[in-house]
């Protein structure tokens, strides 16, 4: 069974679709790979902000690994590259 999470998108992301984007996910969730996946299908607004250097994502307010899984309820924000100096 699927179930609704609302993902927060940073920076340059949130220029195609705003601040939030809500999605359905599976039970037991999908690794940050798929849910960025999942957005560039979903959403073609994202789609060249999502090809654009390496996101990282931040689940449960902490900073995870690509392979790290997001399930339903989580609290989720993406972000992109960021270069400075």
């Amino acid at each position: 069974m699927a179930s609704g999470t609302r993902i927060e998108l940073c920076g340059r992301l949130a220029d195609g679709c705003g601040p939030f984007v809500d999605l359905l996910l599976p039970a037991d969730g999908v690794p940050v790979t798929g849910l960025i996946s999942i957005l560039r299908g979903r959403f073609p607004a994202l789609q060249s902000a999502l090809s654009k250097g390496r996101i990282r994502a931040c689940v449960n307010e902490t900073i995870v690994p690509d392979e790290a899984f997001v399930r339903p309820d989580d609290l989720v924000a993406l972000f992109p590259p960021v270069s400075g100096g």
